[in-house]
């Protein structure tokens, strides 16, 4: 009895241990087996390469586009994601980079930020502000892709600058102005989502980038008041501040050139908005567009580095350039080699560039807006604290009232009187205003003179501008490096009457005289001694250049003054071709009767030479005739280029740094 209940109790006891033993292999089983799967699901998850580096503090609201996708074939998990493909063009345009992609443009307006997926500047600043102050970091923020923030300071860019606009029309005079239309402009920055994979990105880079181009980037620094301290090509070594911003491009391997953008300091879009025109885009490279430019947007697509070949385009972007530009105005050797020489001077209040710029330049501003900024296309800086364009003008207007003033009272000249008059009151009147230099009454003012200007130089003669244009600067820059004539003109110049105060004769003088007088004797130099020497040389030269004596001219039949000279000098009696203004008929001999006439029953048509003029009269009358032409035509220049200046400004730290092959350049740039 005892023993088989020893026995039962014993396999009972067995039973109760295999039983345990069971559920803990069970239960060790079970966690062996999760560990095996979490284990086998990290892993694959881990696969995932680079979707911590496109979170929220790196990427801002275009994390929302990241996402897994499992690839099969693989056994692994592949990160997508969305970044912008950033270009400038029309706010028209419906073609972008990326073929049946939706464009969106950046204009500062609330739908715009949630297009882009982008803040405006207060917005970002707090979000960085509350995610250090979530991870207890009082530094910069570094995570964040520079791209983000440059969507966000181009959205602030056009939302302060519109409210800046609105405050203008507040000050202006009680007049209503219909704010420009956005989609009317011809310059504005726009992007793309293009859908990326993070197995394409290099090794050495860590954060998504946005792409674009080098001629857009370069357009996009401008807009935002960035100017190039160095653009080095060959090293891959670029670097542009302003505005309080640095923007600095290197070359990545495996990638290309990728630029930074960084925050250094408070940034202001108002009066030093860029004019958003699409001419910018030329400026930015050295290349101005000029008056007689019809349409420069299918040459710069087509043949964006093509040689100027006229007068319709400038390049101005270094000495070289500029050297050139002469040549293409027809300047002689010696005024192209002023540009590339260092021991020459080559301006007297300002550069001389700028005055071809102001004499030429195509006008951008946009009427009805204050804009007035503008990339500086030329390698000198625009100081204004030497000059004064307003006490220019002044100057101007008493000259070309001046009756001591060598013109011709001509409809043009008379035009140009008044509208400088006109002019002058309403400088006076911007004084008093709110913003001077701003006030819209001035801007428009200067913008319909410019207009005036345009329609008759249109209307005048190409080949004689070229000439005023030509002898223009050839005097100015003898005039600026030769002062071997400066002290003795002075006397022979003025002594024929005590009367007539002194007047500046040298360009040298210029650098003596006080603020006060530095205009006046600018324009005294102008009207007294340089139209003198230009409107006598540009004629002569026209006249030449239109001359019979060497290849038959299609322009005009009239004898030059060379050949008139010659022909006087060789035999007393004038040759048939200098007496006569055109041939006579062959048909009716000039020896035919009346007699012989009145013999046939069919009268017949009389022609009788014309009255012969005197060679000497009728090329003196010539002479005077494009004289007094060549003088409307200068004056109009000087005039246009005075409101032109006066009209659109530069930055006095902006200066070109020779890029023009890169107009219209598509070279794929990267932006960190």
């Amino acid at each position: 009895m005892d023993n088989s209940t020893s026995t039962n109790n014993g396999n009972g006891n067995d039973g109760n241990d295999n039983g345990v033993v069971n559920w803990v292999a069970l239960v060790v089983s079970l966690v062996a087996l999760l560990g095996t799967m979490a284990q086998v699901l990290q892993q694959y998850i881990a696969s995932a390469t680079g979707y911590a580096n496109c979170d929220e503090t790196v990427m801002g609201k275009w994390h929302e586009s990241k996402k897994r996708r499992f690839r099969a074939t693989e056994l692994r998990f592949e990160v997508q994601f969305e970044t912008p493909v950033i270009f400038v063009c029309p706010a028209n345009n419906d073609k972008g980079p990326i073929k049946d992609k939706d464009i969106h443009y950046v204009d500062g307006t609330s739908e715009s930020l949630k297009k882009t997926r982008a803040l405006l500047r207060q917005e970002e600043q707090e979000a960085q502000r509350q995610t250090l102050q979530d991870s207890g970091v009082h530094t910069a923020d570094n995570e964040r892709a520079s791209w983000v923030m440059l969507l966000s300071e181009l959205q602030s860019m056009e939302r302060e600058s519109q409210e800046w606009q609105q405050e203008q029309y507040k000050r202006g005079p009680p007049q209503s102005f219909k704010p420009l239309d956005f989609q009317s402009r011809t310059l504005a920055v726009a992007l793309q989502a293009k859908k990326r994979s993070w197995d394409t990105m290099p090794s050495s880079v860590k954060k998504p980038y946005a792409t674009t181009a080098m001629c857009h980037l370069l357009e996009i620094a401008a807009m935002m008041g960035i100017y190039w301290k160095e653009f080095d090509r060959s090293r891959d070594r670029y670097r542009a501040e302003g505005n309080g911003y640095i923007l600095t491009g290197t070359n990545m391997p495996d990638l290309g050139v990728m630029f930074t953008l960084q925050i250094c300091g408070k940034s202001k879009f108002q009066e030093n908005r860029v004019i958003p025109v699409d001419e910018v885009k030329e400026l930015c490279c050295g290349f101005v567009s000029t008056l007689f430019q019809e349409d420069a947007k299918d040459r710069r697509r087509i043949f964006p580095n093509e040689d100027p070949k006229d007068l319709t385009l400038l390049r101005l972007a270094s000495m070289d350039e500029i050297a050139e530009t002469m040549v293409l105005i027809e300047c002689n050797t010696d005024t192209a080699n002023y540009f590339r020489s260092s021991n020459t001077k080559h301006g007297h209040l300002f550069p001389i560039p700028f005055e071809l710029l102001g004499m030429l330049g195509k006008t951008l501003h946009i009427r009805d807006t204050s804009f007035r900024m503008l990339p500086n296309p030329t390698p000198y800086h625009w100081d204004k604290n030497f000059f004064n364009l307003r006490k220019l003008v002044k100057e101007y207007w008493k000259k070309i009232s001046d009756t001591d003033a060598d013109l011709p009272p001509t409809p043009q000249i008379s035009q140009l009187a008044r509208e400088v008059e006109n002019l002058v009151a309403i400088l006076e009147l911007d004084k008093e205003s709110a913003t001077p230099g701003y006030s819209m009454m001035l801007l428009n003012t200067l913008h319909d003179v410019i207009d005036m200007c345009d329609d008759f130089l249109r209307r005048s003669n190409r080949d004689l501008i070229q000439m005023v244009l030509r002898e223009h600067f050839q005097e100015v820059l003898k005039l600026i490096n030769d002062k071997s004539g400066a002290d003795g003109d002075m006397g022979s110049k003025m002594a024929h009457n005590a009367n007539i105060k002194k007047r500046a004769v040298h360009f040298g003088q210029l650098t003596s005289a006080s603020p006060e007088t530095r205009q006046e004797a600018f324009m005294d130099l102008y009207f007294f001694k340089v139209l003198g020497e230009v409107k006598t040389r540009a004629v002569t030269s026209y006249e030449r250049r239109k001359s019979t004596q060497y290849a038959p001219s299609m322009h005009s039949r009239a004898p030059s003054i060379d050949s008139i000279q010659e022909t006087k000098g060789v035999s007393a009696s004038p040759s048939p071709s200098a007496t006569t203004s055109r041939p006579i008929s062959p048909g009716i001999p000039l020896g035919h009767s009346k007699k012989h006439d009145s013999q046939h029953s069919v009268p017949k048509l009389q022609i009788h030479p014309p009255e012969r003029v005197p060679s000497q009269t009728l090329s003196q009358d010539i002479t005077t005739s494009l004289e007094s032409k060549a003088s409307e035509v200068w004056c109009t220049l000087v005039l246009r280029m005075l409101c032109w200046l006066l009209l659109h400004d530069f930055n006095k730290k902006d200066v070109q740094i020779a890029k023009s092959e890169l107009l219209g350049s598509r070279l794929p740039v990267y932006i960190a």
